[in-house]
This record gives structure tokens, sequence and C-alpha cells, in this order.
């Protein structure tokens, strides 16, 4: 399913726990859009990340990488820095707003669950949101998130 095949939908019970500048209205309804093994060839779907970096200390651990997601008919393109740490609960703004970021440890192991979400809207007031999230070490450099979630509000 495409973007462009989604009809406009209100009024529903789904109501956000986001806290970024682009929060899902109360009101508004949860559009699934695709699954992400749905559709494998897309490249739209694939976000690159490069140049990671993870310190920590006592007081938590900080994060550092670029991301870039290519776009496509329905999609537009982003290239960004992120950077934000491991005692923020919600996800960061990177330097591209419509892009989010936050880190958590995986309990019991080394890894950490990078978590990404590219926010876009569209006219008429249609948002549009994908989530991604790939587990990394402190000395992973470059990776691929797959997109495993899409949806969309009208």
């Amino acid at each position: 399913m495409h973007f462009s095949n989604i009809v406009p939908v209100a009024l529903s019970l789904f109501a956000s726990a986001s806290a970024s500048v682009y929060a899902v209205p109360p009101t508004a309804m949860r559009i699934p859009m695709r699954n992400a093994a749905a559709d494998p060839t897309n490249p739209a779907l694939t976000w690159h990340a490069s140049n990671f970096t993870l310190g920590c200390s006592p007081g938590g651990c900080a994060y550092n990488f670029n991301i870039q997601g290519l776009s496509s008919q329905n999609t537009p393109g982003f290239n960004a820095t992120c950077n934000g740490t491991s005692t923020q609960e919600d996800y960061a703004p990177c330097n591209d707003k419509g892009v989010l970021a936050k880190i958590n440890p995986t309990p019991k192991s080394e890894n950490w669950t990078l978590h990404v979400e590219h926010t876009w809207r569209k006219p008429g007031n249609a948002a549009f949101y994908a989530f991604g999230e790939q587990n990394v070490t402190s000395s992973t450099k470059q990776f691929k998130i797959s997109v495993k979630d899409v949806y969309g509000v009208a």
C-alpha cells in the first residue's frame, strides 16, 4: 500500500504517547501504512547510518551519528546528524527537525538499541511517521536501519 492510497480518517480513540514536536492529536487515527517486510526493495525504507560514536561515563552515555534516508514518490529524503544521551527519556531532535533519535541499553548486554523516527507533512495537514531501530555496540561505525512501522494521520 502506498501513502497516496490512504483515505483521510479522523476522530478515533488513538492517542500518541510521543512527546515529539509532531505529536499525534488525540482525535487522530493511526493508520498502518505497510509492513516493512512487504517491500524490501523500496530504498526509502532503509536508512543509512555512519560515523556512529558512543562514549560512556558514570553519568550516562552520549551518542552521535549521521543518518541518510533516500526519497521516494511518497517519502521525502533526509540527511541529518543526531546526538543525545542515554539519560534522555524521549526522542531528541536531530539537526533536521523531522528526524528524531534515542538510544536505550539492552539489558545484560553491551548492545544498545538505537531508535529513529522520521516525520513529514503533506498539504492538507496530513502527517506521516516512519520508525526504525537497530541494535548497535560502541564499536559499530556504519549500519543500516530498516523501517519497521509507517503510518499517516489526516
